[in-house]
């Protein structure tokens, strides 16, 4: 299946981007989708669509994706990982409403 336009939005990273943002203790927020499980799991579409939306409303905050194949990180797609300075703060997996991702990027980023 070929990546939707909305997500095309936000950067895709590999692992290699990943490591230089954690080693560089870096703050943002990481969107771990599953092409290979994508048609198993509905919720993965939602959160394709919201996680752009996200990035808009918190243009000072760096937002991208990446496939779970592509980085070491023990979570279960979908979910949407907050990091603050190179460390996971908050993993919000599954589809989560609009007011919680709003509420827990802005408390664990302070923004």
């Amino acid at each position: 299946m070929e990546i939707p336009d909305f997500l095309k939005k936000v950067e895709k990273i590999n692992s290699e981007k990943f490591r230089n943002l954690t080693e560089s203790k870096e703050s943002f927020v990481l969107y771990v989708r599953s092409e290979e499980l994508f048609e198993r799991i509905k919720e993965m579409f939602d959160v394709d669509v919201v996680f752009p939306e996200l990035s808009k409303a918190f243009p000072n905050v760096p937002f991208y994706w990446t496939d779970v194949k592509e980085i070491s990180i023990n979570v279960k797609p979908p979910a949407v990982i907050i990091f603050k300075e190179g460390e996971v703060k908050e993993v919000l997996s599954g589809i989560r409403t609009w007011a919680e991702y709003i509420s827990k990027i802005r408390e664990n980023l302070s923004c």
